[in-house]
């Protein structure tokens, strides 16, 4: 059964935006290479996470992300075992997409499709944070939807 870890943290420091896009980019790869399915997203000095995938490799992924002196506050939203795979239909070979992804046919709208089977306070505590990161992001605003941002400090992905 898959197992997933979902989290939010402070940057325990100013991120420059190349280095959030290098971040960004290496978490991606990372993941991909180690069949870890997720999300990413960074605003405002903030991450949003979600982890899904074989529960000792996610287990062991939160305890390197705990210990990374990057990561301030973390503060767990849920760690559970899903019976119905959030991100089954990320990509037949990249399931695990940040901000930065190429892939933007994933959209929030889809990963929160995804969380309706999770107990309603557990959702709701996740929509209302995705629904803090989307204020922050000049995503609707400057640009259309499925669109990045050109400033990795304020993107989002739709």
């Amino acid at each position: 059964m898959r197992y997933a870890i979902c989290y939010v943290s402070t940057a325990s420091y100013f991120i420059e935006p190349s280095e959030v896009v290098e971040i960004l980019d290496h978490t991606e790869v990372r993941n991909n290479e180690f069949g870890v399915k997720g999300l990413l997203v960074y605003s405002d000095g903030n991450f949003f996470e979600v982890l899904e995938g074989e529960e000792q490799m996610i287990r062991e992924l939160f305890e390197t992300i705990k210990n990374d002196p990057i990561h301030n506050n973390i503060i767990p939203i849920f760690e559970k075992y899903v019976v119905k795979e959030l991100f089954k239909d990320a990509s037949d070979e990249n399931g695990f997409i940040s901000q930065n992804t190429q892939f933007q046919k994933i959209r929030i709208e889809n990963f929160k499709e995804c969380i309706k089977d999770l107990d309603s306070g557990t959702r709701n505590v996740v929509n209302s944070i995705l629904a803090q990161f989307g204020k922050n992001s000049p995503v609707g605003k400057d640009e259309s939807p499925g669109t990045k941002s050109e400033d990795p400090g304020h993107s989002f992905l739709y």
